[in-house]
């Protein structure tokens, strides 16, 4: 409902006028077939990607994600599903955004990788909304859990997962 995938069954979804939304699905829908890895962040236009609305060649910036210079070229078929993730977290923290939607980020990733998301998420200044089974990597990232009571209850606990599962007692 936020990123406007689906339509409300009843009621409104009323969303801020400032939301500026980034996303990361696990499905990996945005990545097209025949595009290299490059493509998928200038759009298949070119060699400078708009990062945060600064002009940057895409090298540099696969660069920050663990690519080499010739992933560059690479064809996303390919890719592992690690490089995908890579990919499409890149696209998603080079957008001006207010909130960041995660689906399930961490799936694929090697530990480099890991450590370089959760630093990346750290340094992000906007919210964060994070779908993710890694129970680990909430309690170093997160500081807010929320979980669904069913009924369409929904509650926010403190802290990460284990902070969540102690109140929950």
């Amino acid at each position: 409902l936020l990123t406007g995938g689906l339509d409300p069954e009843s009621g409104r979804v009323h969303l801020s006028h400032n939301l500026e939304v980034a996303t990361m699905d696990q499905k990996r829908e945005y990545l097209k077939k025949g595009w290299r890895a490059k493509d998928a962040l200038t759009g298949g236009q070119g060699d400078r990607v708009s990062i945060r609305g600064k002009s940057r060649h895409v090298i540099g910036y696969l660069k920050d994600f663990l690519f080499t210079p010739e992933q560059a070229e690479t064809p996303i078929n390919v890719l592992s599903g690690g490089e995908k993730g890579r990919l499409l977290l890149a696209r998603a923290l080079a957008n001006t955004s207010t909130l960041l939607v995660l689906e399930e980020p961490t799936n694929d990733l090697d530990i480099e990788t890991l450590d370089l998301l959760q630093v990346m998420l750290s340094d992000y200044a906007g919210t964060i909304l994070l779908v993710s089974h890694d129970r680990d990597f909430l309690d170093r990232i997160v500081t807010s859990v929320i979980v669904s009571e069913g009924d369409g209850r929904w509650i926010e606990y403190a802290g990460g997962y284990s902070d969540m599962v102690a109140q929950r007692l």
